[in-house]
């Protein structure tokens, strides 16, 4: 079974990735603005809209589900906990909660950034930053790991990541409980 979704999750990972080559992943540089930046920024943002409403349909086709504030009703009520979903990032002890604004039924920065970018990039280039977008590839693994995780959960997501990692993950290879969501 190929999972589409999930092996495109993993070429934005792996691009994000990438960039650490030229820009060390510290908070020193997170307001580090780049072409490849704003590249990933766009497609992990764009791909967090696709995941959504993939999401929303799967949770009640019925709703409505054209935007960031559909989506954000229609998952909070199903998953009350997803705002507090932890990314890590293992090698550098980062901690992304990507989508904890939710909690207060506002839209991440992140978010507010790539529609900046993608709208008005001339003026808002500034925001096609490193935070901005390891946020933006956090919030769209914390989506992709809802949408498949029963295969999640049966340890059918091949290849894993390289660079991010869920809170939970187990880090052994024969668990009977391998992952934890907050919602599941």
């Amino acid at each position: 079974m190929s999972f589409h979704y999930w092996q495109y999750f993993l070429a934005i990972e792996a691009s994000l990735n990438k960039t650490i080559q030229y820009v060390e992943l510290t908070s020193n540089n997170y307001k580090t603005y780049s072409i490849e930046f704003a590249r990933i920024l766009l497609s992990a943002s764009s791909e967090v809209d696709v995941i959504c409403k993939l999401l929303c349909q799967k949770i009640d086709a019925t709703k409505r589900n054209k935007n960031i504030d559909d989506y954000r009703e229609i998952i909070t009520e199903k998953y009350p906990n997803f705002y507090s979903m932890k990314i890590l990032i293992p090698r550098y002890g980062i901690e992304l909660i990507p989508w904890e604004k939710w909690r207060n039924q506002e839209n991440p920065d992140w978010w507010k950034g790539y529609n900046s970018v993608k709208h008005e990039r001339s003026s808002n280039f500034q925001d096609a930053n490193l935070e901005n977008t390891l946020n933006a590839v956090a919030g769209l693994f914390c989506l992709v790991v809802y949408y498949y995780q029963p295969e999640l959960f049966a340890l059918k997501l091949n290849p894993w990541t390289q660079l991010l990692a869920l809170e939970n993950e187990p880090f052994h290879l024969i668990d009977d409980d391998p992952y934890k969501l907050p919602d599941f």
